[in-house]
């Protein structure tokens, strides 16, 4: 699990507020009509598979490298994995991943 700072680039993503899954983020955003918004890429969190599906099977878990990342504003933490879907994670200060969103 690696955790890098990187040259900030903008991406745009769909977020789903306080949910439980991937699959709830995934069904919440195919139904509803949820906004594009620019977010700021500044950190990527590389996990391996095993890593990313226990995350992304509990979105709402405690987890001390949430807690670590100091995004402000629109700066999303990027969740990587080899053949998973890239996720965007704005913690808003919490240890739990409190928005979650895909690329549009």
């Amino acid at each position: 699990m690696t955790t890098t700072t990187i040259t900030p680039r903008n991406q745009m993503v769909r977020f789903a507020r306080k949910a439980e899954s991937l699959s709830w983020v995934q069904r919440e955003l195919s139904h509803l009509n949820v906004r594009a918004e620019l977010a700021l890429v500044v950190a990527t969190k590389d996990l391996a598979a095993e890593e990313y599906d226990a995350f992304a099977k509990q979105l709402l878990r405690a987890r001390d490298w949430l807690a670590d990342f100091d995004g402000i504003c629109h700066e999303v933490l990027e969740i990587r994995s080899p053949d998973r879907t890239t996720l965007y994670v704005k913690p808003n200060g919490s240890n739990y991943a409190h928005y979650v969103g895909l690329a549009v």
